[in-house]
């Protein structure tokens, strides 16, 4: 489990490149080399004039992987929760069924779950598109663009303060919300009591490629409710350029 903890910190670039599509996009292609990778990690950017942004997320481990996904913060000011998936509690890979595919709202401090000992929690699964909004009027917007759905999380602290805290009562309130964008994370196991049991097809197995791209937007009332928007565009430029 502990070869991956560090991995992001120990990747080296291997090459950075830009190629002006039109007078209206970029692309950029980035290529790391990561610890246990069996290939480089492969992550493009589409970037558009209006302030869009397609990501491409590509990666084969040789390991069992426990997630692949990527991860930001905003200003925690953008704290209320919109998405189209799996809720309103929390799922993973495995744990899932019992929560419906639909479009749920919430703000962030009421969706995160505090575990007795603190630890990663509120992840939704089957994710179509999810939105951080302040005052219902700015804010973020993220679909899906590879047809494998996402998983969402949102902390208002740090990955860094879940892993040092030993009680919730150490979990600081940060300027920044922590947002993770992920493809999967492995399923939670459990079957048996004390044994973590995960089932093969829960898993992110080695050897497998793993790719997933989503699409990031400023959102403004304007634009209308969020089932209204239009994605299309950016759908056939993420299958044009796919690699």
């Amino acid at each position: 489990m502990y070869r991956w903890k560090y991995a992001s910190e120990n990747r080296k670039v291997v090459s950075i490149s830009a190629n002006q599509m039109d007078s209206h996009k970029v692309k950029l292609e980035v290529l790391l080399k990561i610890p246990n990778g069996k290939s480089n990690q492969k992550i493009i950017y589409i970037i558009y004039s209006k302030g869009e942004l397609i990501v491409k997320n590509t990666f084969t481990p040789k390991k069992d992987l426990i997630r692949f996904g990527m991860q930001m913060s905003i200003p925690k000011q953008f704290n209320k929760m919109t998405w189209f998936g799996r809720g309103p509690h929390e799922t993973m890979f495995d744990r899932k069924t019992g929560a419906p595919i639909g479009i749920y709202s919430g703000f962030i401090e009421d969706l995160i779950h505090n575990y007795v000992r603190p630890q990663e929690n509120g992840n939704r699964t089957d994710i179509r598109w999810v939105s951080f909004t302040k005052n219902n009027e700015l804010g973020l917007y993220i679909a899906d663009m590879g047809n494998t759905y996402l998983n969402i999380s949102a902390w208002p602290y740090t990955m860094e303060d879940l892993e040092e805290a030993k009680h919730i009562n150490e979990l600081p309130k940060r300027e920044n919300i922590t947002i993770n964008i992920d493809y999967k994370q492995q399923g939670v196991g459990g079957d048996r009591i004390g044994m973590l049991d995960v089932h093969r097809k829960y898993k992110l197995n080695r050897n497998n490629q793993l790719k997933y791209s989503f699409l990031i937007k400023p959102y403004n009332k304007e634009m209308g409710d969020f089932k209204s928007i239009d994605d299309s565009q950016f759908l056939k430029d993420e299958l044009l350029y796919q690699e």
